[in-house]
């Protein structure tokens, strides 16, 4: 008669321990998908926008003539300044496409529930990483856009 009860104690216990687990994880992939959702935005509206401004200046600097040797000297390093901001932009896009390209929501029901702990830590790491990029991408470009 005991080894019922502790056999029903100890599945009740483990089924605990997994549920606790389970909403774990389930908090963990909220965590990335905030992440996601907050930086998603930015490279679908502002990064473009701001590339657009960005080519826009480019292109007047290009139909400027008539530049003495210095002007033309402070125009190509002007465009220049406008290149890397705009190379920051799309190097901030490239890092969310290939971060979403890499995450595999169905790994975490093919693994153990440590290793989607693992796995989701490591991905809110890449997606804050890339969240850092893309606003400090923006952020320059803002100020740049905003100083001219």
């Amino acid at each position: 008669m005991k080894y019922p009860l502790v056999i029903a104690g100890l599945l009740l216990g483990t089924m605990a321990c997994q549920n606790d687990q389970s909403e774990a994880i389930k908090a963990a992939e909220s965590e990335v998908f905030t992440l996601h959702d907050e930086v998603m935005p930015l490279t679908m509206n502002e990064i473009p926008k701001l590339q657009k401004e960005l080519r826009s200046r480019i292109s007047t600097l290009d139909s400027l003539t008539n530049r003495q040797p210095s002007e033309q000297v402070r125009n190509d390093e002007t465009k220049e300044e406008i290149s890397r901001i705009n190379r920051s932009l799309s190097q901030a896009n490239e890092s969310m496409d290939v971060w979403m390209s890499q995450y595999n929501g169905d790994t975490l029901t093919k693994i153990s529930g440590d290793e989607a702990l693992r796995y989701l830590a490591d991905q809110k790491e890449k997606i804050t990483d890339v969240n850092k990029q893309v606003n400090e991408s923006i952020k320059q470009a803002r100020q740049y856009l905003g100083a001219q």
